[in-house]
């Protein structure tokens, strides 16, 4: 499974926005994914607190990095946000949970929490599962390299 992960990981290492919003991956099993990335001068709207659109990326990364672990190769259709209030935090952590499986479709639920574990918004994501197997996607990762 660490080969697998190590793939996702370089796989992901192609998506240019999320590398320039500074979003790491912190952890990846099979019940939850874990994202995070430290706030900056950039990620602020001009009230001062972090911009919407960061939340959603940092969510919707979250529910990639799951759903393509669990079911490559995933890709989102819809994702709906709630923002529950300002985030005034020097770290967000975005934990993804994936709630249903059916067929090609995937439902997940992802809390985007500040540096003092205050909920920021809750997001649910479907995604569409393409059902390739890990090793298909570990080869096609590797051919890239």
């Amino acid at each position: 499974m660490t080969e697998f992960i190590e793939a996702l990981k370089m796989f992901f290492k192609a998506d240019k926005y999320v590398e320039m919003s500074g979003i790491e991956i912190v952890e990846i099993t099979d019940e939850k994914a874990v994202v995070a990335a430290d706030v900056h001068e950039r990620h602020f709207n001009a009230n001062g607190c972090v911009q919407g659109g960061m939340l959603y990326t940092i969510a919707d990364f979250a529910f990639a990095v799951l759903s393509n672990y669990l079911h490559p190769n995933t890709v989102t259709q819809n994702g709906q946000i709630t923002y529950l209030r300002p985030a005034f935090t020097k770290r967000l952590t975005a934990t993804a949970i994936e709630t249903q499986r059916v067929g090609h479709c995937t439902v997940s639920e992802v809390i985007v929490r500040g540096e003092m574990g205050e909920t920021l918004c809750v997001c649910h994501f479907n995604g569409f599962v393409k059902d390739v197997s890990k090793e298909e996607f570990v080869r096609k990762i590797s051919e890239k390299k």
